[in-house]
């Protein structure tokens, strides 16, 4: 099995960092058009029925991992010795820390207290942007009104150290991918390094067609995970758990709303409404057969002869001495 780190630069605003599911569903669309339809079929399938291993993480700040809120909670809450108010106040500096540094994260998982002082952090900040559509020159009918309205964004800020006000802005992204060395997985990698060569957009979100989500792929490299033998790991995708040790874990949940989509009519409402849950990034997640066995991937409610919900996250190993505390 091999892990890869995929990076990348965001080349105009974002509305949202993609989850794996995201990253997965771009990766076979491209693959379809490049390598046809059966290729990525035989790819989708391969996953599903676990005959191949593909995990993807999250698309994170390059030089970050996601803050490990949950466990962080469940830290301070077990020793009840800080009041309301100070409690409170912390928990909005660990809110505010979306993200820590690489070589923050084992400080952290020791020594929780410590994780409010950290840094440089990053932090996510909302915003709406107003936008003007010209409905004359859309449908070639003079007098037509202009209509207004608001586009959401995402800013990811570095923050450095505490008196300063305004972070910086981030534009270098990464996830990582790991699956088993075969004909399929390089199917994968050669379609990343042909993105990269040719400098083409990798789209990631919606509203590309304004410019938004749109990135470049600026390198692919082989990576080795940290040697060390352990039950746990930091969840950095989305998972949808299979074999795991729920008593030991740590976790926090993501529900979603599943709904069919036509590009000719938009949402179709008729469908009755489903939500499913995955267990959401900077979960702790202790492993019972091994990282293989953890998530799972299920057929799409709507289009389960052609479509998948992508479950298997990238698990990140982590040296957790505290975990027999639980």
């Amino acid at each position: 099995m091999k892990s890869y780190r995929v990076t990348l630069k965001s080349s105009g605003m974002i509305t949202q960092l993609p989850d794996s599911q995201k990253i997965f569903g771009a990766l076979i669309t491209e693959l379809a058009k490049r390598e046809g339809n059966e290729v990525a079929s035989m790819l989708t399938e391969a996953v599903l029925n676990r005959k191949m291993h593909l995990s993807l993480s999250n698309l994170f700040p390059f030089g970050y991992f996601p803050m490990p809120d949950e466990y962080v909670g469940y830290f301070w809450n077990r020793k009840k010795k800080t009041s309301n108010r100070n409690l409170k106040e912390r928990r909005a500096a660990v809110k505010e820390r979306s993200y820590i540094k690489w070589e923050d994260l084992d400080e952290v998982l020791q020594d929780p207290e410590r994780c409010t002082k950290l840094y440089p952090y990053v932090k996510k900040e909302e915003g709406r942007q107003l936008r003007a559509s010209v409905e004359s020159v859309s449908y070639g009918i003079e007098s037509l009104e202009t209509k207004l309205y608001t586009v959401p964004f995402l800013t990811v800020q570095e923050v450095r150290e505490q008196k300063e006000e305004k972070g910086r802005s981030i534009s270098e992204f990464y996830f990582y991918l790991q699956g088993d060395e075969g004909e399929l997985l390089e199917y994968l990698l050669r379609l990343i390094a042909k993105w990269k060569k040719d400098e083409a957009t990798l789209i990631l979100g919606k509203r590309s067609s304004q410019g938004l989500n749109k990135y470049r792929i600026s390198a692919l490299e082989a990576i080795e995970l940290p040697c060390i033998e352990t039950n746990y790991y930091l969840n950095l995708g989305m998972l949808l758990p299979d074999r795991i040790d729920f008593q030991k874990s740590t976790l926090k949940l993501f529900t979603s709303e599943r709904r069919p989509f036509a590009m000719a009519g938009g949402w179709d409402k008729s469908f009755q409404k489903r939500f499913i849950s995955f267990i959401d990034c900077g979960s702790i997640v202790t492993t019972v057969e091994g990282t293989e066995c953890a998530g799972k991937c299920i057929p799409s409610p709507y289009h389960g002869n052609r479509d998948i919900v992508f479950g298997n996250a990238f698990l990140y190993p982590i040296d957790l001495k505290t975990g027999d505390e639980k």
